[in-house]
């Protein structure tokens, strides 16, 4: 009797005939497509590390930039860095090797810390825009409430809120095991994923999350905008009555300029992350096969990418930020010269906004 060896597609036909397609592994990546998935990583963790450390030491070295919204801001970058510096690597790792081979405990703090910078961002970015609301739509309410000690108090709010929100994540994120198909050699592999012990439960989650952690807070801060923008730009402003007509000129249109950045960071953050949610809500009627899996690589390079894009925007679009960076730059190239020099000293005025 001769010995014969199937090829590779007669063993993934026999595979599919006599396997739940669930208990299989994808297709592995190609490697040209691992090799670009490995370089745009890199980009981005490098990218949001750089850009999102530089956010948080201007603001807090610099006491002209600690308005009670760039101190929320910090919160909104210390997510995105915590989503460059674990979650980015973590995925590369997942992705290249093509199973999960970093054990249940990362398995399940991966999943978590990813659930909290998500939930920490969108929500800081909702307290922004009441913030936001409340300063310019009702500025004598705002003078009693809006101070950086409460923003900070904020702040540790909303990483509580979303550190307790996220514990779910815990519990149903596991190792499962799955057949790896490697041309003809078969073998056992880990994955981490959520189990549910009914479909519903999985349905009810992941609507749930996409409601109220993105449709819900999106809806939020349209609404707190499309209010602003009405009172800056189409309403005459409470208190336009008082101080000169250039001093009211120029402080309504810093306050326009700050809105217009806000508004880019959640319309980018709403871009970023909705294939994200689009492609969970996918999943809850479709298999993972190699089609899926190719999309999620996308969708979560997508969503990443808003780490890197936030302290862009900051640095393009807040004259007062990139003046700091810059002030902050020159202090450290002083601070490493080895001559001494004669220095002349001058001394700015920063006319800071309610911002």
């Amino acid at each position: 009797m001769s010995n014969y060896t199937p090829s590779e597609e007669e063993l993934w036909e026999w595979l599919r005939n006599n396997t739940d397609p669930d208990d299989i592994l994808p297709d592995d990546l190609e490697q040209n497509w691992k090799t670009a998935l490995i370089i745009t990583y890199s980009l981005i963790i490098i990218g949001g590390i750089i850009g999102n450390v530089l956010v948080v030491a201007v603001i807090l070295l610099n006491k002209s930039m600690r308005s009670v919204t760039n101190v929320l801001l910090v919160s909104l970058a210390g997510s995105d860095t915590l989503i460059a510096s674990w979650n980015i690597p973590i995925q590369l790792v997942y992705y290249v090797k093509n199973e999960w081979t970093m054990g249940e405990t990362l398995c399940k703090g991966a999943s978590y810390l990813q659930n909290v910078s998500v939930v920490a961002s969108i929500t800081t970015l909702m307290v922004v825009s009441i913030e936001r609301y409340y300063a310019i739509c009702h500025p004598l309410k705002a003078r009693y409430i809006r101070t950086p000690q409460r923003a900070g108090i904020l702040i540790a709010l909303i990483w509580i809120f979303a550190l307790t929100v996220s514990i779910p994540m815990l519990v149903i994120q596991r190792l499962e095991i799955r057949l790896k198909v490697e041309f003809v050699y078969i073998k056992l592999a880990h994955v981490c994923a959520e189990y549910y012990s009914e479909h519903v439960y999985d349905v009810v989650h992941t609507l749930f999350m996409f409601l109220v952690f993105y449709t819900v807070p999106m809806v939020v801060m349209f609404c707190a905008y499309g209010r602003i923008a009405y009172q800056l730009w189409i309403r005459k402003p409470i208190g336009d009555s008082l101080g000169s007509p250039q001093y009211l000129m120029n402080t309504r249109r810093q306050k326009r300029k700050i809105i217009r950045m806000l508004i880019t960071v959640v319309v980018l953050f709403g871009l970023c992350w909705l294939p994200f949610f689009a492609i969970q809500l996918h999943h809850l009627e479709n298999n993972i096969d190699k089609s899926f899996r190719s999309a999620q690589t996308i969708v979560h390079i997508v969503g990443y990418l808003n780490c890197v894009l936030n302290p862009i925007v900051y640095g393009f679009m807040n004259e007062n930020f990139k003046q700091c960076l810059k002030s902050s730059i020159l202090k450290c190239r002083g601070m490493f010269k080895t001559t001494k020099r004669p220095s002349v000293h001058t001394v700015s005025i920063t006319v800071e906004s309610a911002v």
